[in-house]
């Protein structure tokens, strides 16, 4: 039985004959892809990061110790392990300033990785009575777990996971003690996820059992009189600068030899935004020159395969090929071109960039939360569309040229 011939069969022949110049093509279409999905998810996911950890900070003001602002801002980045300390007693003189809303503060101990502990990680304490932060994200998890008793205590320990903590049989070993982890939180994109919160009275613990093994954080037996950062919440219409000074005035009143840095929240997530804006910029311009220089390319190969073909369509054409049938034949070619291209390199960047997405967060050191299953699909199918547009666009001018091409290689 006879092979019907078709103009989709003759432009897959077409193909298979030029092998080299096929293979080619079908990479730089797969590379084109698979730069722009990967620059689209980078971008989504890094913007992300960014809303996620201006949602997980909370307060509009931190004050930390002298010299300890980079180390709060790694950990909230990345969630590098650290510890710094400062009297206690500055809550209640920050307190009374006015304009401020909400106070609370959190404590931190870092975790080693010899054989005391599973593993390096930041635990940060934090009071459920007092908290907004934990909570303001982690509010079912509160719910849930938080059993409080008469006394206002809780009758277990409490301590929860950031997504990214891998613990077996939801149990962590810390300078010889093991602890329970109630749960896991929610995907940040931020530090936070790399972290372990525990309630005041679990942190103690870990704590005391650090010190009898011979770890130090604090001189002495002063753990209750410590705090590592006071998280600020201010008033409506306040003014984070305005009371950063107010703050700073209330201080130096109250005698206080504590030096401190108070870091505005606002102007911390501008100073991420504005490294943000220097990435997208240069991923922008990466696409945007993959665009031109994948149209001009493929513009050009179809050009000449055209002027290589002239005595090819001029024979189909006698043979009664129809300028339709002859356009069809380019138009075949580019789609099939553009299909397994843009199936390859789409393939090829989720197959990179999902497995090392957590390696990507960590040499960037910006805010990133990975784009949900859903949101890959949508951005998959955006190029592999913005794809088959690239390459239907650039045989255009082959296309115009085939119908107006007549026998024998003449154009009208």
């Amino acid at each position: 039985m006879e092979k019907k011939i078709t103009p989709s069969y003759l432009a897959l022949s077409n193909l298979k004959k030029k092998p080299y110049r096929s293979a080619a093509l079908l990479a730089l279409i797969a590379l084109s892809s698979a730069l722009l999905l990967g620059s689209l998810i980078l971008t989504s996911s890094l913007k992300k990061g960014v809303r996620g950890i201006q949602s997980r900070i909370g307060a509009d003001l931190m004050i930390v110790p002298e010299g300890a602002e980079q180390k709060m801002q790694g950990l909230l980045l990345n969630g590098s392990p650290n510890y710094f300390y400062m009297d206690k007693g500055l809550e209640e003189i920050v307190n009374g300033v006015q304009g401020i809303e909400r106070l609370s503060s959190q404590v931190f101990l870092a975790t080693l990785t010899e054989s005391c502990c599973d593993f390096p990680v930041q635990i940060i304490g934090f009071n459920p009575q007092s908290d907004f932060i934990l909570q303001s994200w982690a509010k079912d998890h509160f719910n849930k777990r938080l059993i409080n008793t008469g006394d206002g205590s809780h009758a277990e320990e409490i301590l929860f996971a950031g997504c990214n903590i891998e613990a077996k049989k939801k149990t962590v070993k810390f300078f010889g003690r093991y602890h329970k982890i109630l749960s896991r939180l929610a995907k940040s994109g931020s530090g936070m996820d790399n972290v372990i919160y525990a309630d005041m009275d679990t942190l103690k613990k870990i704590y005391l059992d650090a010190r009898e093994r011979g770890y130090g954080f604090l001189s002495g037996d002063d753990f209750d009189s410590k705090v590592s950062v006071i998280y600020v919440k201010l008033a409506p219409g306040e003014r984070p600068d305005s009371t950063a000074l107010r703050i700073r005035r209330a201080l130096e009143n109250a005698g206080s030899s504590q030096k401190v840095e108070i870091i505005q929240s606002q102007s911390f997530i501008s100073d991420l935004m504005g490294k943000l804006s220097s990435i997208l910029v240069f991923l922008h311009a990466i696409c945007f020159l993959v665009l031109v220089i994948s149209l001009l390319t493929l513009s050009l190969v179809f050009s000449l395969s055209l002027s290589e073909r002239l005595r090819e369509f001029s024979i189909l054409r006698v043979l009664g090929a129809s300028h339709k049938e002859l356009g069809k034949i380019i138009f075949d070619e580019a789609l099939l071109l553009a299909t397994s291209g843009g199936a390859v390199g789409i393939f090829l960047s989720l197959l990179i960039i999902l497995p090392f997405n957590f390696l990507i967060s960590e040499k960037i050191a910006l805010p990133f939360a990975m784009s949900g299953p859903f949101q890959l699909v949508i951005f998959s199918a955006i190029i592999f569309v913005l794809t088959l547009a690239v390459c239907l666009l650039s045989s255009a001018g082959s296309l115009l040229r085939i119908y107006r091409f007549e026998p024998y290689g003449e154009v009208k």
